[in-house]
């Protein structure tokens, strides 16, 4: 850069540099002095843009003086205008936010919808190294890590903030040399605002009595730590691709936890952060959230479930951790009362072929179970399929369920040394938590005689010492395809 340039040759280079001439942008314009030099710049670059002021219906008459002068402003230069007027202190109301943050919610909403509206490729604002230096302390203040102390980047999504480097002295000094008038924000003076104090007390403070050019320390040291938090940002995605799984129904996310302590301290918030936003949510997730994640994960106890913001709930299993939204549990509790009887009572009593094929029955993750009755004991695969002689299921009950898990169901397996409750049988088996309430399984009652895939229940020999326990009424057999 000449040590000769002046500011109204710096902003625009600044932009000409920060910004691709061939995209289309929605410029964030209030009618302060930053947002006013960044139109006005723009139109001097020759840049495609659309001015959008958000009026948030926030000092009545004023808010919208503003707005017809940002309007004013932009038909005297030939510039496309949007307004859109928003309602900050209802929303402040109804979601029991700061005025601040209500503001800055209904702001981007707009942006956004005007970047929609326009086809437009990004949002800019007017953000500058005050507004930079002010973050920074506000989040310090707040105990922000590496990742919140880089403050305000040049790029979040698509809104790009190219004035970073640009103090307020000199965007005003542009405005001054290029005749513009700007409008003076009356909330600005309010120290009720956190971020007033911050800038008209403690900064002046810090001014004062330790370095007069605290702002530029400040801004460079935001720097610095985004430089920090990128490098940590990608080793934190290196590992997260290494962990995440496929998501089976009714989930939103699953990740591997095994080894959880053999990553360093400083990667694993990061990965349940990517974790997070990967699984479809849009709330973003509190230090307490992460460390009640972290703790779910490191107690290793399976079957713990938690809850989140949005109505999301994350569940620990056998070192995976699993989200699940609010929508998908809805599907889950919706299936909760699926069954299909056959009536044992309806059973041929003599059989007089080898093999009769009785019916199909289709489970609600679309398998399909074909029932047959077998006069003789027929080879089968254990597990994968159904085998237990007729006159024993006959003498159980008169109906045989195919349903979820209920209170109260036990199994006496086929390769076991006696009767469990279902629970404790799952629990040993290690079969997932989150996969316990879907499987299905054949009863008569509570007695468990097949959980397809996973055990067969045993059946008595008879006393006369026949390997064939079914010789009169046969076997049911059960396949699934």
């Amino acid at each position: 850069m000449d040590m000769k340039e002046t500011v109204l040759d710096k902003v625009p280079r600044i932009l000409r540099e920060k910004l691709d001439i061939t995209k289309q942008y929605v410029a964030a314009v209030s009618g302060g002095a930053d947002s006013l030099a960044l139109a006005d710049a723009l139109r001097r670059c020759g840049f495609r843009f659309t001015v959008c002021h958000v009026e948030h219906g926030i000092r009545a008459g004023e808010s919208l003086e503003d707005a017809a002068y940002v309007e004013d402003f932009c038909r005297q230069r030939d510039i496309a205008f949007c307004c859109k007027h928003v309602d900050a202190q209802e929303l402040q109301r109804r979601e029991k936010l700061s005025l601040e943050d209500a503001a800055r919610r209904l702001r981007y909403q707009a942006l956004f919808q005007c970047v929609e509206e326009t086809g437009a490729d990004f949002i800019l604002t007017a953000h500058q190294k005050e507004d930079q230096a002010e973050t920074f302390l506000l989040r310090l203040l707040r105990g922000s890590g590496t990742r919140g102390l880089g403050a305000i980047r040049f790029r979040q999504d698509i809104v790009l903030r190219p004035l970073l480097s640009l103090s307020a002295t000199e965007l005003r000094q542009y405005c001054i040399n290029r005749s513009i008038s700007w409008r003076e924000d009356t909330t600005n003076e309010d120290l009720y605002y956190t971020r007033n104090r911050v800038r008209k007390v403690l900064i002046p403070l810090l001014e004062k009595d330790f370095s007069p050019s605290v702002t530029d320390i400040l801004f460079k040291t935001a720097e610095h730590l985004q430089t920090d938090e990128m490098f940590l940002q990608e080793l934190a995605e290196t590992e997260f691709w290494k962990r995440w799984e496929t998501p089976a129904e009714n989930q939103n996310g699953v990740l591997w936890t095994g080894n959880w302590k053999e990553i360093p301290a400083a990667l694993r918030f990061r990965i349940l952060r990517l974790f997070w936003h990967h699984s479809g949510t849009r709330e973003e997730l509190s230090g307490i959230n992460l460390d009640d994640l972290g703790s779910l994960i490191e107690n290793q106890v399976s079957g713990k479930k938690i809850l989140l913001p949005g109505s999301w709930q994350a569940l620990y299993s056998y070192d995976k951790l699993i989200l699940f939204s609010e929508e998908n549990l809805k599907c889950l509790q919706q299936n909760d009362n699926w069954k299909y009887e056959v009536d044992l009572g309806l059973l041929p009593g003599v059989l007089s072929d080898n093999k009769t094929w009785l019916s199909e029955i289709a489970f609600p993750d679309r398998r399909i179970a074909q029932l047959f009755i077998a006069k003789d004991l027929p080879v089968y695969r254990y597990r994968e399929q159904m085998i237990y002689p007729i006159s024993q299921l006959k003498r159980m009950g008169n109906i045989l369920e195919f349903r979820y898990r209920q209170p109260g169901d036990r199994i006496y397996p086929l390769k076991g040394t006696g009767h469990k409750t279902l629970k404790k049988y799952l629990i040993d088996r290690k079969v997932p938590v989150e996969n316990r309430d879907r499987l299905v399984v054949a009863a008569v009652g509570n007695e468990i005689v097949w959980i397809p895939g996973i055990a067969n229940a045993r059946w008595e020999t008879e006393q006369t010492g026949s390997e064939d326990p079914a010789r009169e009424q046969g076997w049911l057999f059960i396949n699934i395809i």
